[in-house]
């Protein structure tokens, strides 16, 4: 046990280790200005589209010391003319990156992937369909076409340019960015999609129901073709839907709650048995007190459950096993069971060694009256004391072991706190 919490603590503390070093060497790479500035004080700005970064920098030579300061760098941005070229060559390959599963824009018979964004130009991209019922704003298909049918999709580029504006009062000018974009019409064709011979077929067939329901509404009852293509037809009723999984998922929610009974059962025995040991001493010292007043084993019993009956009564006292089955005992005894017997059940009922060990030496009382009842008790509270002692550092050492996996959720919460805004602020 003692090699055991040498290496739990051994183990403790090269996490706590570990965990600084990681830290300490993630602050450090964020604290150093080597990775984006250069001798020369030239600072690597974001590619287009990209967010600002901050950068922590010390100058030297605005006052006696360096001083720190705080410099914001946003992403690159396109002049107008950069803007239109980078906008042209996104229409030259946006067939590539719209079509999908598609072979062509004018072979579209599945949905397409229309793009809204392409990051690294920074460029982002609004769609509109001249026909919403046929296909929306982000390239599903809404309806299965019979024919052909040809609709435009409409592209808007935007992006950030550089603009300029004169301030009022002053002769030096500012940059500013400002919103640049252009439209493109795309043509797309629209096909019905590719059938089988028994799709086609089928579908045929449908047809000719449909416009032979139509000629017989007047009609109480539907007639339906009892002859297609030279082929004679029969009709029968669809089958139900086969239900059987539902007695199957019965039977598995059957055997999973009777294992959780079964669990919940067990966990619950094993709380009572434990606090069943940590209750030992208590009740065995104080049975040693009141039977070193004179009172009887019997009186002294008796004597334990008013005192624990008082106490819930007050509110002092929360519900107890031992207790619970010595009052068990007590009206055993009253509605006229042995005294032998009561102890006898009280020990079974229990089922701990100690409390077994207790009812054997109340028994023996009863039957020979022994003497130093007293004195044996009181050994026996010596060596309850030890084990309540042993069971009391057991129970720590699992709560100390159960501690452990939230420590390190913490550490690595925390580590992901520092490190996503470092990586945001290098980027």
């Amino acid at each position: 046990m003692k090699s055991r919490k040498i290496r739990k603590g051994y183990l403790s503390s090269a996490a706590c280790i570990a965990g600084s070093v990681v830290l300490y060497l993630l602050l450090t790479w964020q604290a150093s200005g080597s990775g984006y500035i250069d001798e020369a004080g030239v600072i690597g700005r974001g590619d287009y589209g990209s967010a600002a970064s901050e950068y922590q920098l010390m100058v030297e030579g605005l006052a006696e010391e360096e001083v720190p300061i705080t410099v914001t760098v946003n992403a690159r941005v396109y002049t107008q003319e950069e803007a239109h070229r980078a906008f042209s060559e996104v229409m030259d390959t946006i067939e590539d990156r719209i079509l999908g599963a598609n072979d062509s824009l004018m072979e579209v018979q599945s949905d397409l992937k229309l793009v809204t964004r392409i990051a690294e130009l920074g460029i982002k991209i609004r769609w509109y369909s001249s026909d919403t019922g046929i296909m929306d704003t982000s390239g599903k298909l809404l309806e299965e076409v019979e024919e052909e049918t040809e609709l435009i999709l409409s592209a808007e580029l935007l992006t950030e340019i550089r603009g300029e504006a004169s301030l009022d009062g002053d002769v030096d000018n500012r940059t500013e960015k400002k919103q640049y974009r252009e439209y493109y019409e795309i043509p797309i064709r629209v096909i019905p999609p590719e059938k089988t011979v028994d799709e086609q077929r089928l579908s045929d067939f449908l047809a000719v129901v449909s416009a032979q329901e139509d000629e017989q509404r007047i009609n109480g009852t539907f007639q339906l073709p009892i002859e297609y293509e030279g082929h004679i037809l029969r009709y029968s009723g669809r089958e139900g839907d086969d239900y059987r999984a539902i007695l199957l998922i019965g039977i598995l929610a059957a055997i999973l709650l009777a294992v959780r009974g079964q669990s919940q059962e067990k966990e619950k025995r094993k709380k009572r048995e434990k606090e069943l040991s940590l209750d030992y001493s208590d009740m065995l010292s104080k049975f040693v007190v009141l039977s070193g007043a004179g009172l009887t084993a019997r009186n002294v019993w008796e004597r334990m459950v008013k005192d624990y009956a008082e106490a819930r009564a007050a509110g002092r006292q929360e519900q107890r096993a031992v207790y619970e089955e010595m009052d068990q005992a007590c009206r055993q005894m009253r509605n006229g069971v042995s005294e032998q017997e009561a102890y006898r059940a009280f020990g079974r009922r229990c089922s701990l060694p100690c409390y077994l060990k207790l009812s054997s030496l109340l028994e023996q009382n009863c039957r020979s009256g022994t003497k130093n009842l007293r004195e044996i008790l009181q050994m026996e509270m010596t060596d309850a004391l030890e084990e309540r002692k042993n069971l009391a550092r057991r129970l720590g050492e699992e709560a100390g072991t159960k501690l452990l996996l939230p420590l390190f959720l913490m550490l690595g919460i925390i580590m992901v706190m520092i490190m996503v805004p470092a990586m945001m602020a290098m980027g």
